[in-house]
């Protein structure tokens, strides 16, 4: 796959994704009264993130020779974790924590006012069960959506196109697939889009992503839930 075609499959589904934060999550505050994050987390789970689990696989299914969930498993990448994979997940979260850090930093010193947060996940600081409960879907749908999809699935394919660079830009378009979520939120994830996929595509090994998008993510909450995040 190359560029052309990886774009038209990035920017297909950041369309939707598009789609939903202005349509759908306004549509279910103003018809039904839910709050935005919970339309968020309820909208974006059924509408892009499941999606993306779907097609990820169902493409990676059409490629196999033999079909088998052993097969699937194999053409995703979906290896065991080995020692090595371990030691570059918790060196690849400490190298992403370590740059994101670093570049909120410097955008609240350069700008106080810079917020990495879309609007529809504004909350009052705090633990509400509501919000945690409607999180967990989006939270497993995201990991395993665009980790089985985007390096599973679409990283394979661009190695034959782009070779030893094809994390290049598969971070890139990852990060520009967020675009609907404003440029503070592109600028913060700029660490995350770029060296997971090249951690996965050195280790040959979907389930590293997996791990390291995972603890950030749930990080991720743990900081909005406490109001850091605003």
């Amino acid at each position: 796959i190359g560029l052309a075609a990886s774009t038209l499959m990035f920017g297909a589904f950041s369309i939707l994704l598009w789609l939903t934060i202005m349509a759908v999550i306004t549509w279910l505050r103003d018809a039904f009264g839910i709050s935005p994050i919970i339309g968020w987390y309820v909208s974006g789970t059924a509408f892009v993130l499941i999606p993306i689990l779907i097609f990820g696989c169902l493409m990676a299914w059409r490629e196999l020779p033999k079909r088998g969930l052993g097969s699937l498993r194999k053409r995703l990448r979906l290896n065991a974790m080995n020692r090595g994979d371990i030691i570059w997940a918790i060196g690849g979260l400490f190298a992403i924590a370590t740059a994101t850090a670093a570049i909120l930093a410097l955008a609240r010193y350069i700008d106080p006012s810079f917020r990495p947060s879309p609007w529809f996940l504004l909350q009052p600081p705090g633990w509400h069960a509501s919000v945690f409960a409607a999180w967990i879907p989006l939270f497993v749908s995201n990991i395993l959506g665009e980790e089985l999809c985007w390096r599973g699935y679409l990283l394979p394919r661009q190695e034959a196109g782009f070779g030893r660079i094809a994390w290049l830009p598969n971070g890139i378009l990852w990060c520009l697939f967020h675009w609907s979520f404003g440029w503070p939120i592109m600028v913060t994830l700029l660490p995350i889009t770029l060296l997971l996929p090249w951690i996965v595509q050195r280790r040959r090994n979907t389930s590293v992503g997996i791990i390291i998008h995972g603890v950030f993510n749930a990080a991720g909450f743990i900081v909005a839930a406490n109001g850091a995040g605003t």
